[in-house]
């Protein structure tokens, strides 16, 4: 009361200071809601651009209000991270020979296993509903990049690099759904195995992220396994493409998704097509795909030794039932994907291809489409979620095909987790054999591992903590894992760990 009796009389007071004229002019604009004017609720913002509208047949109770029919819904949301990282590997300290006046010194080349990280995302989207029940509507992801500081010699060069970063579209969708028949989804999006699983049989159970690029795989050396199990993987929603899901009938629903590659479009009048060779020689001689040139990204042959690398025609079909049998919920998902690849037309010299240093190897410049099985399995009972993923068949890490005379990939991965109110734990733990380096086809194959336990904690809606221990390795005969070269006998094996601390606020 005394703070309304306070505020009156400061009214009052302004009011007889500026004039009564003044006090009697018609009311002025409202406030913009956009400007911090208004106070808000606290709520659960959306995580990614898929949502409860845009993520299935019918629209569901979420995150995001429900469009009525004439209305749209729109959202502009965000999240901030930030982390303390530790991080060590095979790789963060070597020994190195400097020569000067010809007396060699040799000293050491040590990393710091510190680091602090931060990173910014934005989600931008609108859902909405014609009059005639029709849903339509579009999302946006919007990631930061980060540049290296490698070379500069300056400690004060903070204010430059940050000048270097950059913000670039990750996904980005339009999508028209009816209950009856299904949504169809075009453009940078998740396609059948992300939207089946959505990071459940996989464990991705922490925004620290786990097997998927998750922020404890940053260390020296770049030595994490890829993530094989594709869902929320970029090279499954990078690509530009279509899918369709079908409605939900006794629990089961079928989906289809379908790329020509693994670009964009708008990409096949740009310049500069990436040309070279695995020893980094070039080429051709495009440098444009104004026209035909190696390189370009809708490709159909060409001479370049990474042309033959590239897929065409990508497509996963599954199928994926969801239910509760008494106090248990189930999720399961089996898809078959498959492709074709560029022809490769070039030399298949040892020269040519790359593979002089390796006699024997098998690696001609071609490759096998892909043609491989995934499924998913997750458990549900009393806060606890037991879950395990494979996959498997003629694919060599994320997406990428083998050459021929390579090795075929099994790769599965088993978790646990368990959620009570606000904490989430979990534990997770991952092993593959894939072909790795592709001039070892036929002499030998790359085995990746890892494990990950973590826990999460909302401290308060929009508020989360977590803190992740890993530890992954890679192994591959033959292979400099450090440099990429072949026909090496070192560092065939590395391994690495880290501990992450995080903190987000979504917005």
């Amino acid at each position: 009361m005394r703070r309304v009796l306070l505020a009156s009389v400061a009214m009052l007071g302004s009011g007889g200071l500026i004039g009564t004229a003044v006090a009697q002019a018609p009311a002025g604009p409202g406030r913009a809601p956009m400007q911090g004017q208004f106070p808000y609720q606290l709520g659960s913002p959306p995580a990614s651009a898929n949502n409860n509208n845009n993520y299935q047949a019918p629209a569901i109770p979420g995150p995001v209000a429900n469009p009525t029919p004439g209305t749209i819904v729109l959202h502009i949301n965000g999240r901030v991270q930030s982390e303390l990282q530790a991080a060590w590997t095979d790789l963060d300290q070597r020994l190195n020979t400097t020569t000067t006046a010809g007396v060699a010194t040799p000293g050491a080349v040590k990393l710091s296993p510190l680091a602090l990280n931060n990173y910014v995302r934005l989600y931008l989207g609108g859902d909405a509903m014609a009059t005639n029940g029709l849903r339509y509507g579009a999302a946006v992801e919007i990631r930061q990049n980060f540049n290296g500081q490698l070379g500069s010699n300056s400690s004060s060069n903070a204010s430059g690099y940050t000048s270097t970063q950059t913000l670039f579209i990750r996904r980005a969708f339009t999508y028209v759904a009816g209950e009856q028949w299904g949504i169809v989804r075009v453009g940078q999006a998740d396609g059948v195995i992300g939207i089946f699983d959505n990071g459940v049989t996989t464990s991705q159970f922490t925004i620290i992220g786990e097997f998927n690029g998750g922020d404890g795989q940053n260390m020296p050396g770049n030595l994490a396994p890829p993530f094989f199990f594709l869902s929320q993987a970029g090279n499954e929603y990078g690509g530009v493409s279509a899918t369709y899901v079908s409605p939900q009938i006794a629990g089961f629903d079928f989906g289809i998704t379908w790329k020509p590659n693994q670009s964009n479009g708008f990409g096949i009048s740009s310049g500069n097509p990436a040309i070279g060779t695995f020893t980094g020689a070039a080429v051709g001689t495009g440098l444009s795909c104004s026209q035909a040139n190696s390189g370009c990204p809708n490709l159909s042959s060409g001479p370049g030794i990474l042309d033959g690398a590239k897929t065409t025609n990508i497509t996963t079909v599954g199928l994926r039932y969801q239910g509760v049998f008494g106090p248990m919920g189930v999720l399961a998902y089996g898809a078959y994907g498959f492709s074709g690849t560029v022809n490769y037309t070039g030399l298949q010299t040892p020269a040519a291809l790359g593979t002089a240093a390796v006699p024997g190897s098998a690696f001609n410049g071609k490759y096998d489409g892909l043609s491989y099985g995934s499924g998913g399995l997750a458990l549900t009972y009393a806060g606890f979620t037991l879950a395990g993923n494979v996959i498997g068949g003629r694919i060599n890490g994320q997406l990428a095909p083998v050459p021929q005379g390579g090795s075929n990939e099994l790769a599965y991965t088993i978790g646990l987790k368990y959620v009570t109110g606000p904490i989430t734990l979990g534990v997770a733990g991952e092993i593959a054999w894939y072909q790795g380096n592709a001039l070892m086809a036929g002499i030998s194959q790359r085995r990746g591992r890892g494990i990950t336990v973590g826990a999460q904690y909302a401290v308060a809606p929009g508020f989360q903590v977590a803190a992740e221990y890993l530890y992954n390795d890679i192994q591959q005969s033959g292979v400099n894992l450090g440099s990429g070269a072949v026909g090496s006998s070192a560092n065939n094996s590395l391994k690495g760990q880290s501990f992450v601390l995080a903190n987000q606020i979504s917005f």
